[in-house]
């Protein structure tokens, strides 16, 4: 049954992706403040995709979650959610002089983006909590030592 929500996350992405840019390309690039804060802060939500990549390479999920504790997992909630706006944030809203990205183009990449996001979101969940939730690490039915050993 995962299958079918993996498979259909990419239609929805590509739909919820072509809404939102079009929304920023007649919106909000005619508001120059909101324009500057949305990217700069798309930015750091994207640097913030970049550090999680990077822990979960050299780490792995159950190593990061025992390092940083509980934020490490809302950190990864947040960017999970955030991220294909933040990409289309970036590249839609960039200044008019240099804006090479029609919101048009920006969709397939936000799609795509959306996709690695679901992937990356089953492995680690399942990597923290278990296929089913419950035989994880940092599962409900898992003791705090247990986890600590394990990692």
């Amino acid at each position: 049954m995962e299958i079918f929500g993996i498979i259909l996350s990419i239609p929805v992405a590509f739909v919820a992706s072509a809404v939102y840019c079009f929304l920023l390309a007649r919106v909000v690039l005619r508001l120059e403040t909101l324009r500057r804060v949305m990217w700069l802060v798309s930015v750091g939500v994207l640097i913030a995709f970049g550090v999680e990549v990077a822990l979960l390479f050299t780490l792995g999920a159950v190593r990061a979650r025992g390092s940083l504790g509980p934020g490490f997992y809302v950190g990864h909630v947040m960017v999970f959610f955030l991220g294909p706006p933040a990409l289309a944030n970036v590249l839609v809203l960039r200044r008019r002089s240099t804006r090479a990205v029609r919101w048009y183009l920006a969709v397939p990449f936000c799609t795509v983006f959306a996709f690695v996001l679901v992937l990356l979101q089953y492995g680690v969940s399942e990597a923290l909590y278990g296929i089913d939730g419950d035989n994880g690490p940092f599962s409900a039915n898992t003791s705090m030592v247990d986890a600590v050993d394990r990692s």
